[in-house]
């Protein structure tokens, strides 16, 4: 079961309408929690950034988020394991056009599913068939448009990667397809600066509050040339990244490191 719009309902009962403007524009933001073992994760750090989020593109909804994601893993009697809740909040239903509408009442969808652990050493390319605009404040929020995220990641797929290195306009290194991106220079952490077009992951906060880490720009140059690399998210955690091109990191530096 799902929670859609104020109930706990089976999907084949939800229906979204097809003038929804997060079907039709990309119009809203969403979440991704873990859960391990029925608690859900660092919940008030995920619902702040929500609220953040879609106040970038002024949508204003009502959930309480914690209670909603407690009965979401009640009902599907989620009780062990690991789980990933998405919540996804679009501005509505709307008539023909960009401009929004005076009202609309929100959508509103919070779902749950079994996600693994996963903490294998990845191997990346750098992406060629897209940049991040660090103009755009869609590049620094989980909007409902990954369309750059998803070009980058069929890339690397197709050429035999994991995932994909996002590069700004500028050449500067941004993230993964979804994930951030840290670099390790001697005893140093240096991940990119929000400005270069970065979402604030909630796993790279933690990262910032935890170890000494520098935030500046990084071209592709020195990416290469540093001692290791890793990424984060808030399912997968720690990911050292084992290869980037043609370029091996020795990722068993990594050992031991956890936010």
């Amino acid at each position: 079961m799902i929670f859609f719009n104020d109930a706990f309902q089976h999907t084949d009962n939800c229906f979204v309408s097809p003038s929804d403007r997060g079907l039709t524009l990309g119009d809203g933001v969403f979440d991704t929690m873990l859960v391990v073992d029925g608690t859900p994760l660092y919940p008030e750090e995920h619902f702040k950034r929500l609220v953040q989020n879609a106040g970038i593109l002024k949508i204003r909804f009502t959930l309480d988020f914690l209670a909603t994601a407690k009965n979401l893993l009640k009902v599907n009697q989620f009780t062990t394991g690991r789980y990933a809740i998405r919540t996804t909040i679009t501005r509505g239903s709307g008539m023909r056009g960009l401009a929004p509408p005076e009202t609309a009442t929100t959508t509103i969808i919070m779902q749950a599913s079994p996600v693994p652990q996963n903490d294998d050493p990845v191997t990346m390319i750098i992406a060629e068939t897209v940049r991040r605009n660090s103009f755009s404040p869609l590049s620094r929020i989980k909007s409902l448009n990954y369309g750059d995220n998803l070009i980058a990641l069929m890339e690397a797929k197709d050429k035999g990667a994991d995932d994909a290195i996002l590069l700004n306009a500028e050449g500067h290194v941004c993230c993964a397809s979804t994930s951030n991106i840290f670099i390790v220079e001697g005893h140093d952490f240096i991940t990119p600066p929000l400005y270069d077009g970065v979402l604030n992951g909630i796993t790279r906060q933690f990262i910032l509050q935890k170890y000494r880490v520098r935030e500046e720009s990084i071209h592709a140059e020195r990416l290469l040339k540093s001692d290791a690399a890793f990424l984060t998210n808030s399912l997968s955690g720690i990911r050292a990244i084992k290869k980037i091109e043609d370029t091996t990191f020795a990722y068993a530096k990594l050992a031991g490191l956890a936010a």
